[in-house]
């Protein structure tokens, strides 16, 4: 597995188990060392953390309803990575801009766009 390295969570004061292996998890993945396309065990990485199963089915729960993770009935939990959108390629932005100047010149403050 991609989370190799045995590692016992210790309870620190304001976090439960499950946001430490949450907080774990997460940074596991947006760093690469789960990779995307993963599978995920709760018995696995209950074990390697040194925790028990609920802790580690909340924190899927939280990571799902980031889009990091999705449960996939009869297969598990499968990483998905961190979920981006491409940034618009620039001619496109300065078109918009321009159009939006076009139509309202008043939306630049104290310009004199004919």
């Amino acid at each position: 597995m991609g989370y190799a390295g045995s590692m016992a969570i210790e309870r620190r004061l304001g976090n439960t188990k499950a946001d430490q292996v949450y907080a774990w998890l997460q940074n596991a993945i947006i760093s690469g060392r789960v990779a995307e396309g993963e599978h995920l065990r709760q018995e696995d990485v209950a074990t390697q953390l040194g925790v028990s199963q609920t802790p580690v089915r909340e924190a899927f729960r939280r990571l799902e309803s980031e889009g990091l993770v999705e449960h996939v009935p009869n297969r598990g939990t499968i990483v998905r990575g961190i979920p981006w959108k491409p940034p618009a390629p620039p001619l496109d932005v300065l078109a918009r801009r321009w159009s939006e100047l076009v139509d309202d010149p008043e939306s630049v403050p104290g310009s004199d766009f004919p």
